[in-house]
């Protein structure tokens, strides 16, 4: 029997043509949120953004290379302390220069634990990423330069909006990078990584050195969130920089959406923002509960994710189907 062709193998190289085209759509309509003048969907809208590119990143290393990290919320945490450093100590408000200095951190900060970290695999490996962000979070709480435990103020722009239009740009370019590196041989031997790297090995692909860039690409991605999360948010401290939810909710959103495609990350951010949002608003008191009850739901009805249901079942008929089919 041939095999599938990549677009297809596996949930996809890049995933499902029309959830693409679908999400670019969504993607440009929410470049129209400020018109709303609206502070409270300009703050949700920008959420959800935020969160998509966080997905994205974890989605690089976790869904195309397959080592699933439990830390890259250290990324987001250090990029937004390089802005709020530049603001603290050098009154800089260029949020150009804060996003390109977050990305430079981001990037070194992987590629210098990246080569002793990636030797290690499974469990072993999301549990050392884990430690690197909570030994991180200690870290920072205990430089005075950073602000310690109290934190940095940091100094919006008055265009409040700015920083929506900001991190659109950053989310946006993030599905661009990952649709083009999708496409690529970069894209190609993370997969070869995932599905078998020692016959990626044999083939030629060299696995640190894959899983390095893999790491480094999606720490770009998470600081340069972080960098315009701290600036929209005006204040930077150790719990609001390396928060769980960050952590934890990026992961969840790419496996809703589909782990390993293009699309699925801001499939799972819109959808998991908008569910938490409603709980919220009815179940303030025990909306976590009810939150954690959805993501459980989400591990185990959809390990593989939307957009590989909509690939394989035939659209929203299918999904039904299948979830009815499930026996434990």
């Amino acid at each position: 029997m041939a095999a599938a062709p990549p677009s297809r193998a596996l949930g996809g190289i890049t995933g499902n043509a029309t959830a693409l085209r679908v999400t670019a759509g969504i993607l440009i309509v929410m470049a129209f949120v400020p018109l709303l003048h609206s502070g409270y969907y300009e703050n949700l809208g920008r959420s959800v953004l935020m969160f998509a590119t966080l997905s994205l990143g974890w989605n690089i290393i976790g869904g195309y290379a397959g080592y699933v990290s439990f830390g890259n919320v250290v990324f987001f945490g250090l990029g937004s302390y390089v802005t709020a450093a530049l603001w603290q100590h050098w009154h800089q408000q260029s949020i150009v220069l804060a996003i390109l200095c977050a990305m430079v951190v981001g990037v070194a900060f992987a590629l210098v634990l990246g080569m002793p970290i990636l030797r290690l695999r499974g469990h072993y490996f999301g549990i050392a990423t884990l430690g690197i962000a909570l030994a991180t979070q200690e870290i920072v709480s205990n430089i005075d330069w950073l602000g310690a435990g109290s934190g940095l103020t940091v100094r919006p722009v008055d265009a409040y909006s700015t920083y929506y239009y900001a991190m659109w740009i950053v989310c946006a370019a993030s599905m661009l990078a990952t649709y083009l590196i999708a496409r690529s041989k970069l894209g190609y031997a993370f997969v070869a990584i995932r599905e078998n790297e020692e016959a990626a090995a044999v083939l030629g692909v060299d696995p640190t050195r894959y899983k390095v860039v893999a790491w480094a690409i999606s720490a770009a991605m998470a600081a340069a969130a972080g960098a315009v999360f701290a600036g929209a948010n005006g204040f930077m401290d150790p719990p609001t920089a390396f928060a769980l939810d960050n952590n934890v909710f990026p992961i969840v959103m790419a496996i809703l959406g589909g782990v390993g495609t293009v699309a699925g990350p801001l499939v799972g951010a819109l959808i998991l923002t908008a569910i938490n949002e409603t709980l919220w608003s009815h179940f303030p008191q025990i909306h976590t509960l009810f939150f954690g009850a959805v993501i459980v739901v989400v591990v185990v009805f959809l390990p593989r994710g939307l957009l590989w249901l909509f690939n394989t079942r035939g659209g929203w008929k299918g999904i039904v189907g299948s979830l009815g089919a499930y026996r434990v």
